[in-house]
């Protein structure tokens, strides 16, 4: 996301062909290293494999040969290697980089390695300390007056705000280093790519698509997939929030395609949810799906770590340090016999000073130890504090969710009840009827039992939401009043959605049918969709049918010959195409028109009635109607 590298040498032949020449060519061991760097660079934007094999051969040589300044540099090279895949290893690379860098005192090789580590919490998400890192680098580059330098630290700075959605903040650093740039003659690729996020995010949408588009082209000058994918990706984003799906398809697909090239998964990642998300709108859903795959696999591959990382990373830098400091330890014990046996009492005073500066040694990393064990658990204590957070979140959208219905007739009938208190206070001062007051009083009695009925319904499902976590077992119900009870709702409900809405319903509830053990909420759940379904069809066909049609639903309950009980719902509404039948129970499938469903409740539907051991039939002549048969297995004794 902000792998903003665009000073790394680009992948030529030519250029590799001459590189090693000149390590053949070369005597000096510390030219040598330095030049296996170079060709780590150029590998990089083509084969990782061969990027980490020339950092290795660097990174032999360097300690060889006791040149700790390439020991930094092939470590860096390293870590740009294992940053894609496994970030913690990254981060161990780069934080012995910069240790290097700080113990030779060498700022070029701190400030890298401070913008290297700052990527990778950028990537955890980690605000505070990614933009602590990229600002103690911009410091350093002021420091060496190095304004190429800057300048990428000022994008980086920028596309870290953009990230946050803190757009104003993004904008500002974003123009300083496009300023810089310009004056500096340096590639603004990833910078006009920052800038055209921040036009996107305000509204600025011809300002964003020059950026974009001035982007892409730099990009393919420089030969740069990464920062291509970047723009690509911005602007599928761009036309996806205009309605523009074809565009932002085609876009998305080349962003794709150059991640793909370059190995860059989060690229690819970014480029599969945006094709996801216009799959699904604009179809087919195949190719929602299969983008959908590339989505997970890229999460699990970037994300998966990092929550181990977020868990483990605060203690593995001590951990490594604190073995060092053991072996470092062991090895002066051994020194010290050496010393005991060659100068008698006079080394056994320096073992003991030494062992007491040891002692003290071991003392600072227990605490230091103690302390990483502190953050550690404190990381834990926020990370399920989050899940619980999540999880009451779902919870409480489930409730809201299921609370609507009740709710709704509850306001109905009250705003109902509260017409017929105004009409019969109307009513005694114009005609003093009495016979109309106790019409109206029951009318009012009628309403407020509605009101309380649909209360207790609602306290029922806040109840069943509360305990929706917990397994209970199944209670024999008598299948015909729930199925009575669940049409009924349906019909409410969708006189509630559509006043004007009639329906004639009939049920043929067998009298023979008897108590059957299931869980009352889910399968009344199961059938209160399908009810729902039948009445949406038969009012889809009513509005474009002759005046001589009546919608009718027809629900019936019976004991087939085979055994077991069966719940038939079957409506003369549009019925469904043979060629969508066999989909119908999949997820995000759906016939009614755009808007106007989920594609998620025949779906849950068939998996209640999975769940109870039955079976989901549907039988269906387009222009005739549908029915669905619900069966569930024999009750035995």
């Amino acid at each position: 996301m902000l792998l903003f590298t665009c000073l790394r040498a680009q992948a030529q032949s030519p250029a590799l062909d001459s590189l090693r020449q000149l390590v053949q060519q070369t005597p000096s061991d510390t030219t040598r290293v330095l030049l296996l760097c170079q060709m780590s660079d150029q590998y990089w934007v083509l084969r990782v494999d061969s990027a980490a094999a020339y950092a290795n051969r660097a990174l032999v040589l360097a300690r060889q040969t006791h040149y700790r300044h390439g020991e930094g540099e092939a470590l860096n090279r390293l870590g740009s290697v294992y940053r894609e895949s496994n970030l913690a290893q990254a981060l161990e690379l780069f934080q012995q980089s910069l240790r290097l860098g700080e113990a030779t005192h060498d700022l070029r090789l701190q400030a890298q390695n401070l913008r290297s580590i700052g990527i990778i919490y950028v990537y955890l998400r980690d605000r505070r300390e990614g933009l602590a890192y990229y600002f103690r680098a911009l410091r350093l580059g002021e420091k060496m007056h190095d304004e190429k330098r800057m300048v990428i630290e000022l994008s980086n700075i920028g596309l870290a705000y953009d990230l946050y959605n803190e757009v104003d903040s993004s904008r500002i650093f974003q123009e300083r280093a496009y300023q810089l740039a310009r004056r500096l003659g340096t590639p603004t690729n990833y910078i006009l790519y920052g800038l055209g996020q921040v036009a996107r995010k305000q509204g600025r949408s011809a300002d964003a698509l020059d950026f974009y588009r001035r982007s892409i082209r730099e990009s393919k000058k420089l030969h740069h997939s990464r920062s291509a994918n970047f723009a690509y990706v911005g602007l599928a984003t761009l036309h996806q929030q205009q309605g523009r799906l074809d565009s932002s398809i085609y876009y998305a697909r080349r962003g794709y395609q150059a991640a793909q090239l370059n190995g860059f998964l989060r690229g690819v990642l970014n480029a599969s949810l945006v094709l996801t998300q216009d799959f699904k709108v604009r179809g087919p859903v195949d190719s929602a799906f299969k983008y959908q795959g590339q989505v997970l696999a890229m999460k699990d591959t970037l994300f998966g770590q990092e929550k181990v990382m977020r868990l483990q990373g605060l203690s593995y830098g001590e951990q490594q340090r604190a073995q060092q400091a053991l072996a470092a330890q062991a090895a002066l014990k051994a020194r010290y016999q050496t010393y005991a046996l060659l100068a008698g009492l006079a080394v056994l005073l320096l073992v003991v000073a030494l062992l007491v500066r040891g002692w003290r040694q071991q003392h600072r990393v227990n605490e230091a130890l103690q302390a990483s064990l502190a953050e550690l658990k404190e990381a834990q204590l926020m990370l399920v504090q989050r899940e619980k957070m999540a999880f009451l979140g779902e919870l409480t959208a489930g409730v809201a969710h299921e609370l609507q219905n009740p709710l709704g007739f509850v306001k109905q009938f009250a705003a109902a009840s509260t017409g017929l208190l105004d009409e019969i206070n109307g009513a005694q001062r114009l005609t003093h009827d009495g016979a109309l007051d106790r019409e109206i009083l029951a009318g009012l009695k009628q309403n407020l039992q509605e009101i309380s009925q649909h209360g207790q319904r609602a306290t029922a499902i806040i109840k069943g939401m509360l305990e929706h976590a917990r397994t209970g077992p199944r209670v024999p119900t008598d299948l015909n009043q729930l199925v009575e009870q669940h049409l009924q709702l349906a019909y409410e409900g969708m006189r509630q959605q559509d006043p004007q809405f009639t329906a004639r319903l009939t049920t043929h509830l067998g009298a023979a049918v008897p108590p059957v053990p299931v869980v009352a909420p889910d399968l009344g759940r199961a059938v209160l969709n399908l009810c729902t379904n039948a009445l949406h069809a038969v009012r889809q066909r009513q509005q474009t049918a002759g005046p001589g049609y009546e919608p009718h639903v027809t629900v019936s309950t019976s004991r087939p010959p085979e055994g077991g009980v069966a719940i038939s719902i079957r409506d003369n509404g549009v019925g469904i195409p043979a060629a969508e039948q066999g989909r119908i129970f999949e997820p995000f499938f759906t016939t009614k028109p755009v808007g106007e469903g989920t594609g998620l409740g025949l779906s849950l539907s068939h998996d209640i009635v999975k769940s109870h051991g039955g079976t989901l039939q549907v039988h269906s002549q387009e222009g005739e109607g549908t029915e669905f048969v619900l069966t569930l297995p024999a009750v035995t004794s």
